[in-house]
């Protein structure tokens, strides 16, 4: 048996936050034992049974946020992670996940660590840049600490980057897709959804972050045929409703928030869209692989073009260009099948995956 300590932000609605959770799911399954330590107390996933769940912060007044806590916050990480070890044993392998995790856990210098990196750190760096230069600054620092560290990228777009890099020099750097559980996905794929079945809808799942480009979504459906809604599931439904009334095609847009279960909308959708300006690896374009679903997406950094290949790469498009996005999209949907990727399929399955992780204790 190994024991597995997980270090991450947060559990709330992204992308991260769900990978660790299948990883954690099945290694408990396998009769691992696996502590996840939440810096934010935020959960909005379900914490399946067996996952032991700490709040290594929860007595910390302060914004996490910053540098000159982090002696203090990594302190208190160290405090519990060594609680846990006097209960359960030593933990066999450490695994941090987005930024705040990488700056604490990393000054924690937890046992057998491994930063799992969950986005291209260049695009997401550019993106700061343009958000001001003290969150520029603040995560250039966090980045350059990665320096002599043992990384693992999502996709082998992100472990290319990572061992590419001129922000830090890493000890090594390993690629491990993230992992799915492909036979509960399929399961989930087949329960009802609260809408109209006579609707016929595309799909897009994704927070309303910047990256994520709403903005280009809604001016490609604009293009669309009206016959079809567009259905957003996010959890900022404030945020995206002013954007489609700017865009004007708020009665079109259909925002039913964040899902639990997205796969029965997935299965659904005549058309499962992305229009990131960058990802890790895209977990609902695999997501929609594994429910059958058409796909169009942008060819961002990094991901997609790993997961759209042989002759579904006419419907990746150029980042940013609305236009080429309804052309793929308009065609996709006459197109009379279902798309495949069986290959990738069974290569992010969660049980491969999880031996892969379990290699590193």
């Amino acid at each position: 048996m190994k024991n597995i300590a997980i270090v991450i932000d947060s559990l709330a609605g992204g992308g991260a936050e769900k990978v660790m959770l299948v990883l954690a799911k099945k290694m408990v399954s396998l009769g691992h034992k696996v502590s996840i330590f939440s810096l934010k107390q935020v959960t909005e996933y379900e914490v399946s049974e067996g996952i032991e769940l700490i709040f290594p912060l929860i007595s910390y007044k302060g914004a996490i946020r910053g540098w000159f806590n982090t002696a203090t916050l990594a302190e208190q990480l160290k405090k519990a992670v060594k609680t846990q070890e006097e209960r359960h044993g030593n933990f066999d392998l450490s695994l941090l996940n987005l930024y705040e995790s990488y700056r604490i856990g990393g000054a924690a210098n937890l046992p057998n660590c491994y930063y799992v990196m969950h986005n291209s750190c260049e695009q997401e760096l550019k993106r700061e840049w343009r958000m001001g230069p003290i969150k520029y600054w603040y995560m250039k620092r966090i980045l350059r600490s990665l320096t002599g560290k043992r990384l693992i990228g999502v996709s082998k777009g992100v472990s290319h980057e990572l061992a590419n890099t001129s922000l830090f020099s890493p000890e090594r750097v390993a690629h491990i897709y993230n992992p799915f559980d492909v036979d509960d996905i399929r399961k989930q794929a087949k329960e009802p959804i609260d809408f109209d079945r006579n609707q016929a809808f595309i799909l897009h799942v994704g927070r309303a972050a910047k990256a994520k480009r709403h903005d280009v979504l809604f001016r490609a459906f604009a293009g669309v045929s009206a016959d079809y809604k567009l259905v957003c599931l996010s959890n900022n439904i404030k945020k995206l409703r002013k954007l489609a009334h700017k865009h004007g095609i708020s009665d079109r847009v259909v925002l039913p928030g964040f899902q639990e279960n997205p796969y029965a909308w997935m299965n659904r959708a005549d058309l499962l869209v992305l229009s990131s300006d960058f990802e890790g690896l895209s977990l609902v374009l695999i997501e929609g692989l594994i429910c059958g679903t058409k796909l169009v997406s942008t060819n961002c950094p990094h991901g997609p073009s790993e997961i759209l290949t042989g002759d579904q790469k006419k419907y990746l498009v150029e980042v940013g260009n609305f236009e080429a996005l309804a052309r793929a999209i308009n065609e996709a949907l006459a197109y009379d099948r279902a798309l495949s990727g069986l290959q990738l399929v069974n290569q992010v399955d969660v049980s491969q995956v999880v031996d892969k992780y379990l290699a590193l204790a």
